[in-house]
């Protein structure tokens, strides 16, 4: 885990709305050894998720996965909930930074782009089953009503809006991000239907979030943008 990861999950437990209810005194953890520590708890609990329910994995299973003593681990992670939510947002970081590197170069239309950000996250999920679980999966813990899974949302949008407008003449209604963030809900919403009912994205429903999500967006969009001339 990267220093600038650590930080991210430091603002999470420290910062956020849903770490005020679930830590009632704030707290950091700076030096090497707490660090270490924090991240064998996250690896714990990571390689748990592989193979059992998260629901059914306690506080304990994780200290004896990691190592850690549970009074020191009360130090990093007040309960079971805060380490998931660590780890759910670690998984947001690194989707973002992943979808980054996907540019509106290689494709002629808008369509095929927004098609690619898809088939790069199925990729990310197929590669590590545990993310699509912390995302999709019932009873796991959810940035709802929190600040920060408010500003993950906005910060895929506003990227999808960036590149779409570095190589498209984008029209300028006022609520253009507002359609977007609507179309990626839509895909969520269609890719937690996939995995509670299959435990997995399926290649069914990954063309039904496709269709959703371009037909959703051509009802805004051209069938063609002109493309901007550099």
């Amino acid at each position: 885990m990267s220093e600038y990861k650590d930080d991210k999950i430091e603002d999470v437990l420290v910062d956020s709305e849903l770490a005020k209810m679930l830590v009632p005194n704030k707290f950091k953890f700076t030096s090497q050894q707490g660090r270490v520590r924090r991240q064998k708890l996250l690896a714990g609990a990571k390689k748990l998720s592989e193979t059992q329910s998260i629901n059914d994995i306690t506080l304990a299973a994780v200290c004896e996965e990691a190592g850690i003593p549970r009074a020191s681990a009360y130090h990093f992670f007040p309960n079971i909930e805060a380490i998931f939510l660590a780890l759910r947002f670690l998984n947001a970081i690194e989707l973002l930074e992943i979808l980054e590197t996907v540019e509106t170069g290689g494709y002629d239309r808008w369509q095929g782009y927004l098609t690619a950000l898809i088939d790069r996250c199925v990729q990310i999920f197929h590669n590590d089953q545990t993310k699509a679980k912390l995302i999709y999966d019932t009873n796991t813990p959810d940035f709802e009503g929190d600040s920060f899974g408010e500003d993950i949302d906005h910060q895929i949008v506003n990227l999808v809006y960036k590149r779409l407008s570095e190589r498209y003449e984008m029209p300028s209604f006022d609520d253009i991000q507002d359609t977007l963030l609507i179309a990626y809900s839509i895909v969520n919403a269609i890719f937690t239907l996939s995995y509670r009912r299959h435990q997995s994205i399926t290649d069914e429903y990954i063309q039904e979030a496709n269709t959703a999500f371009i037909a959703y967006l051509r009802c805004y969009l051209p069938e063609k943008l002109p493309a901007k001339k550099h």
